[in-house]
């Protein structure tokens, strides 16, 4: 699936267009994380939100079939989500990470491979790269080893439905309206 000519204008605009629309919704969902922070930090699962900012790693290039287009998702997304966030640029850094974890798995298939399995397993990694950049950051390891265990399958599970299936979800339905008929692949 790889093309050996650089990116079209359309694909550009196209991750433009949805790393923009992504920043916006990732803004709106750390409103719905911080509700549930209450129920779901005590018990370690505060991870089960997170997979929704692993998407610009898995829908942008299940879209956007080309070699950078996770991290570039990724990264552009957390640009605008850290200009109207409170998480500042920080917000870069761990887009930065998610995008590696997921353009590693597309790698992995040499980006030929952009099914549910690709996704979620792009979405399983994004969530461990985040993860482990929280552990330095937040200083897990102050934590007791069963709460890093509760917070990776959680990371794991969330990354898997809402950046994995989710996006494959979403991609199919931005595929059906037909906007995207001249940036994909005759066979999709």
């Amino acid at each position: 699936m790889p093309k050996s000519q650089g990116w079209k204008i359309t694909e550009i605009v196209t991750v433009v267009a949805l790393s923009a629309a992504l920043g916006v919704l990732w803004w709106g969902w750390t409103f719905l994380d911080a509700a549930a922070s209450p129920l779901l930090k005590p018990l370690g699962l505060s991870y089960l939100t997170a997979g929704f900012w692993f998407t610009g790693g898995t829908l942008i290039p299940f879209i956007v079939r080309r070699p950078g287009a996770a991290l570039v998702g990724e990264v552009l997304a957390a640009a605008l989500e850290s200009l109207i966030t409170s998480w500042g640029l920080t917000a870069l850094l761990w887009g930065a990470v998610q995008g590696v974890g997921a353009e590693l798995v597309f790698l992995l298939f040499r980006y030929r491979r952009f099914d549910a399995l690709t996704l979620i397993l792009a979405g399983a990694l994004s969530g461990l790269f985040s993860w482990g950049l929280d552990f330095v950051y937040s200083s897990y390891w102050t934590l007791t080893p069963w709460v890093w265990l509760v917070q990776i399958v959680a990371v794991l599970v969330s990354g898997i439905v809402l950046a994995g299936l989710l996006s494959l979800v979403l991609g199919k339905a931005l595929i059906k309206t037909g906007v995207l008929r001249n940036l994909l692949p005759e066979e999709v």
